[in-house]
């Protein structure tokens, strides 16, 4: 099984080849579209965001990663699109190709499209990695702790690429790392708030067989209050055995068992 850190790193090593063929594509239709000639741009600063998320594993989360995936859905079709107007163009004659672009050809809108929407998720990209929380250790049980060095050091990376600073670094902007740069800040509840975390607890492909009982349920104390995200997926109950879902607490667990003996 491929760890969930090489998964990562070989899905964004896709997405960085992706654009970097697309480029390529690019290059071979330069000079049919001034419209479309402005896109280089946007190739190169998604390329660099890209290649920022592979150099910093603490930046490579699971959001990051879903919208890495749909960079990659949408840098394929860009790449198909280009590659077939590519072959049609070195087939005609340029002056017919100029005629259709300065009549608004429907080719010419598509692809723009395509790039607007890849320039979209490039968007959310950005906002995904600025909005991230690093340097963390804890839980929402105990409490959390930020490792200054490591919320400087990646707020230098993305601010050098994407010219915006992480918001966790701004926040914390009074805090001081010491002379060996290893200290650490308690988050206190009104952090928590202020950074926008999110209790996330996920319960997936949970199967219970026979006469068990299971309950994904989160009934763990915690010391730091948050909104709360839970997902339920692929857990299954077979013969008399019983699978619940959702918020449960020690009374209601009891009155469920009970109700299932009669």
């Amino acid at each position: 099984m491929i760890s969930g850190t090489a998964a990562v790193s070989q899905l964004l090593g896709q997405a960085i080849t992706i654009i970097q063929k697309i480029q390529d594509a690019r290059a071979k239709v330069h000079g049919a579209s001034d419209r479309l000639d402005r896109y280089q741009g946007q190739l190169d600063t998604l390329l660099s965001t890209l290649q920022l998320v592979q150099n910093e594993p603490e930046i490579q989360t699971p959001p990051i990663k879903k919208q890495v995936q749909k960079i990659i859905t949408l840098g394929k079709e860009l790449q198909r699109q280009l590659d077939a107007f590519a072959t049609q163009l070195a087939r005609s004659k340029t002056k017919q190709y100029t005629h259709a672009f300065i009549s608004g050809d429907k080719d010419e809108r598509e692809l723009e499209n395509a790039f607007i929407q890849l320039d979209r998720a490039k968007a959310d990209l950005n906002a995904l990695i600025v909005t991230t929380h690093v340097g963390l250790s804890g839980s929402m049980r105990d409490g959390f702790t930020a490792a200054l060095a490591v919320v400087h050091r990646v707020d230098r990376n993305v601010h050098r690429v994407l010219g915006e600073r992480l918001c966790m670094a701004a926040y914390l902007e009074e805090q001081r790392v010491d002379v060996e740069g290893n200290s650490t800040v308690p988050l206190k509840v009104e952090d928590i708030k202020a950074l926008n975390f999110v209790d996330k607890v996920s319960w997936t492909d949970n199967e219970a067989f026979d006469d068990a009982n299971v309950f994904n349920s989160d009934l763990v104390e915690r010391q730091i209050y948050a909104p709360t995200e839970r997902e339920y997926t692929g857990n299954k109950a077979h013969g008399r055995a019983m699978v619940v879902n959702g918020y449960s607490d020690a009374a209601s667990v009891v009155a469920i068992l009970q109700a299932k003996r009669r």
